[in-house]
């Protein structure tokens, strides 16, 4: 744990200084994840997005969304008051971090194997060290993985955003990605492939999406989106924004993904 707060402290000059009055709308930090949150016709969008904006209006506010890639966006939030981060995992380690706006939404995290990867048997976590994972740079899951032991030197492949894991599964440099219902019907659907082409081996978390404001936002104004959420949730806001992004997926013409055993160490693209 206090090497990851070290290396937030030691980037925090790298990221430009923003400072927000308080008569602005809220700004609120997110990355290119579709289809839970991504860039389309230079408007960010997606469920999460029209869930976050919901909850914001109910309250009477507009947020100023902003997307970058994931490590900037988290240190982002840390260091200015008043701002906030769409979707983050509440996880033991950031709990203290953040002020908790939910959950928003709800999913299941997996590792996944290619249906035609026959010969890959994962019964438990330990099973984990006879394979390679290929995971994102920052994210949740990817500690978590590392602190079952895994290590980026023999097991772990990081990379950088959804698109970059994607890519090294697909040709086969690594056995396992990590994803949920959501990320991986859209990455595959856009490279021409179908949820029908990989097979879950081992949950992972299934914890929801949240919302999360800077420790220094007004504590008044996070209960009223506490509220906010609560009463969006049994609006059906949620669920009309599922079938909205993913419904498009369903008829997603797909090829055949080749399997290639990818045990052991590999170097990125």
């Amino acid at each position: 744990m206090i090497r990851y707060v070290l290396l937030i402290i030691m980037l925090l000059p790298l990221v430009g200084e923003t400072t927000f009055a308080a008569n602005e709308d809220p700004v609120v930090f997110t990355e290119e994840l579709a289809p839970v949150h991504f860039t389309e016709d230079g408007r960010i969008v997606g469920i999460a997005t029209d869930i976050v904006r919901s909850i914001f209006q109910e309250v009477g506010l507009r947020p100023d969304i902003r997307s970058y890639p994931w490590k900037r966006t988290y240190i982002n939030v840390l260091r200015n008051p008043g701002s906030f981060v769409f979707t983050i995992n509440r996880t033991q380690d950031r709990e203290n971090f953040f002020q908790w706006i939910g959950p928003i939404m709800h999913k299941r995290t997996y590792l996944y194997r290619l249906a035609s990867r026959k010969d890959i048997h994962v019964t438990g976590p330990d099973a984990l060290h006879q394979y390679t994972t290929v995971v994102i740079l920052g994210y949740a899951l990817t500690k978590k993985l590392e602190d079952l032991g895994l290590s980026p030197a023999k097991e772990l492949i990081i990379t950088r955003n959804k698109k970059e894991q994607m890519r090294v599964f697909l040709r086969g440099r690594a056995d396992l990605i990590t994803g949920n219902e959501f990320t991986m019907a859209r990455a595959l659907a856009e490279t021409g492939h179908s949820m029908d082409e990989v097979v879950p081996v081992l949950l992972m978390n299934e914890k929801g999406y949240y919302l999360a404001a800077n420790l220094d936002t007004d504590p008044k104004l996070v209960e009223r989106l506490r509220l906010a959420n609560t009463k969006i949730q049994q609006q059906g806001v949620v669920q009309r924004s599922i079938v909205k992004y993913m419904q498009p997926l369903q008829g997603s013409p797909h090829t055949t993904v080749s399997g290639h055993h990818a045990v052991g160490r590999h170097s990125g693209d």
